[in-house]
């Protein structure tokens, strides 16, 4: 069995209009040690927060009101206005259908899990932008995660 990693000083905001998803991924992300935890149930208030406490990571549901998930996205890879634009963020989809996972990945989300998901999927996608952050490049006016191909060739010398 694999021993249960952990995230230390790290401060997370979970974004989801369910008070019980927020609940949910709180309790998975204070078994790996991420005690600083932040809620907003809407992309507007996320907004804020991300603005106001610079977390670490964001952990964000597609489905949002008042400012979407996507439009949440596009703000926050936006270096103009953006107060943190790269900021991890794992998108949480309920339906992941293959053209929201492009779009999703064309705005610069980090990493992608399908609801609902384990503890063990969660842990896995943070080990990904914590321990093995991908490198960002400018596409447009947004700063998005390199692909991982691309970037593993960048850090073999290869491009």
């Amino acid at each position: 069995m694999i021993a249960t990693p952990t995230f230390p000083d790290l401060s997370a905001l979970v974004v989801d209009e369910s008070l019980y998803i927020r609940r949910i991924v709180r309790d998975m992300l204070m078994c790996v040690g991420i005690k600083r935890l932040l809620e907003a149930p809407d992309g507007a208030e996320a907004l804020g927060v991300l603005a106001e406490s610079k977390p670490d990571l964001v952990v964000l549901d597609w489905d949002l009101a008042i400012l979407s998930g996507e439009e949440f996205i596009r703000l926050a890879r936006t270096p103009a206005t953006s107060p943190a634009p790269t900021v991890p963020i794992i998108l949480m989809l309920a339906q992941p259908r293959r053209n929201v996972v492009d779009r999703a990945i064309n705005l610069g989300v980090n990493e992608i899990i399908a609801k609902p998901f384990s503890p063990k999927t969660l842990w896995s996608r943070l080990d990904e932008v914590i321990n093995r952050p991908r490198p960002f490049s400018q596409v447009k006016s947004l700063l998005r995660p390199q692909p991982r191909l691309a970037a593993a060739a960048v850090v073999k010398g290869m491009l």
